[in-house]
C-alpha cells in the first residue's frame, strides 16, 4: 500500500511540476477572485449563493483542464517515451495506471476546492449572506445554499465521467492533442447527439451518456429534462459508462505492447 502512495505522489509531482499546470491554476484562481467583484458591481440584489450559484457556469474551466491532464498522463509518457521507465519498475501495470488515475482525480477536486472556496470566500466579504428561499433555484431545493452544493455534487460528477473518458481515449490512441480534441467535441456536442435521438422519443436515447449527465436536471423535476428519467436510473446508466471506461482502459494498458 506504501508503495502505491508512493506512485501516486511521484504523479502528482510530475502534475505539478509542469508550467502550464500552474497557468491553469492560476487562471482559475483569478476567475474565482473576478467574477465575484464582477457580480457585486452588476447587480444589487446578488446574495453569497446567488453569486456561488452563478459560479458554478465556469464549471467546463475544471473540467477542461482537468480532461487536459488526464490525456497527457497517459499519451504524454508514450509520446516522450518515459513510459519505458516506469514498465521497468517491479510494480504492475494495473498499479501504474491506477496511480495515474487518482492523481488525475486529485488534481480534479484541487481544481474544483480552488474555484469554490476562493469564490465564496470572496463573496462573503462583498456580498450579505442570503438565504434566498424567495429566489427561483431557492423554491428547488430549500434554498439557495441546498441548491448550490447539490448542483455542485452532480458537477463534480459529470467532470469525472468527462476525465475518465479522456482517459479512456489517452490509453487507446496514445495522443495527447487527440484525447483531448475528442473529449472536448463530446462535451460542447453531447446536448446536441441527445437533442437528435430524443430519449422521450426514442427508447435507445434513454441510455445515452449524454442524455444522462447534467444531474441538475433533477433539481427541478424528479423525471428530468426529458420526463422519462429518474436521477437513480441516470447514476445507475453513468455507473455502468464509468465501469466500462475503466474496464476497457486497464484492458488496452495491460494488453498494449510498449516498442
Amino acid at each position: 500500500m506504501f508503495n502505491f502512495f508512493a506512485l501516486v505522489h511521484n504523479e502528482n509531482i510530475k502534475i505539478h511540476a509542469r508550467v502550464r499546470t500552474w497557468i491553469m491554476l492560476g487562471i482559475l484562481l483569478l476567475i474565482a477572485v473576478l467574477m465575484p467583484v464582477l457580480f457585486h458591481f452588476i447587480s444589487e440584489d446578488m446574495g453569497v449563493w446567488s453569486s456561488m450559484n452563478t459560479m458554478l457556469q465556469f464549471w467546463f474551466l475544471p473540467t477542461v483542464f482537468s480532461v487536459a491532464v488526464a490525456a497527457d498522463t497517459v499519451a504524454g509518457e508514450f509520446s516522450r517515451g518515459t513510459i519505458k521507465l516506469l514498465l521497468i519498475r517491479p510494480w504492475s501495470r494495473i498499479k501504474i495506471l491506477l496511480s495515474k488515475y487518482v492523481a488525475i482525480v486529485l488534481f480534479m477536486l484541487t481544481l474544483y476546492a480552488i474555484m469554490i472556496f476562493v469564490s465564496l470566500g470572496v463573496s462573503s466579504i462583498l456580498f450579505e449572506n442570503q438565504s434566498g428561499s424567495n429566489d427561483i433555484l431557492g423554491q428547488l431545493a430549500g434554498s439557495l445554499s441546498d441548491f448550490f452544493w447539490m448542483s455542485l455534487l452532480y458537477r463534480l460528477i459529470d467532470t469525472l465521467m468527462y476525465v475518465t473518458m479522456a482517459f479512456m481515449f489517452a490509453a487507446i490512441f496514445r495522443s495527447n492533442s487527440l484525447s483531448v480534441a475528442l473529449t472536448i467535441v463530446l462535451l460542447f456536442m453531447g446536448s446536441l447527439i441527445t437533442l437528435l435521438i430524443d430519449p422521450s422519443k426514442y427508447e435507445i436515447g434513454r441510455y445515452l451518456l449524454f442524455a444522462n449527465l447534467n444531474l441538475g436536471q433533477y433539481l427541478g423535476s424528479e423525471t428530468g429534462t426529458y420526463g422519462v428519467t429518474t436521477l437513480g436510473f441516470s447514476l445507475a446508466v453513468l455507473a455502468v459508462y464509468y465501469m466500462v471506461f475503466l474496464a476497457l482502459t486497464f484492458w488496452v494498458f495491460r494488453k498494449r505492447d510498449v516498442a
